[in-house]
């Protein structure tokens, strides 16, 4: 299975800090039990995905940020996934002709 990333990129992106993250979390947090993971300014969504792919005990996820359109964008991802891809399978389709 292949990793999921960052779909737009974003500025202030917090690729390059993942580890910065990882280091303050709790010694015990591996043995937490369906943790519910918040992200306030998830922008990209880089710290998100990477929480996602390496602590499975994250069994929920609350995501905000400040500009609707970006959340917008993750709920179409999250309800109607196939709907989207369609779209943008036409999208890409026009661009290509």
């Amino acid at each position: 299975m292949s990793k999921a990333k960052p779909f737009v990129k974003w500025v202030g992106g917090k690729s390059q800090i993942i580890d910065q993250f990882e280091a303050l979390l709790p010694a015990d947090f591996e043995v937490w039990k369906d943790v519910t993971y918040i992200e306030p300014f998830v922008g990209g969504g880089a710290v998100l995905f990477n929480m996602l792919q390496v602590h499975p005990n994250i069994k929920k996820a609350v995501i905000n940020d400040i500009n609707p359109d970006l959340i917008n964008c993750y709920q179409c991802v999250k309800t109607v996934p196939y709907e989207l891809i369609q779209l943008l399978d036409g999208i890409q389709m026009v661009n290509v002709a």
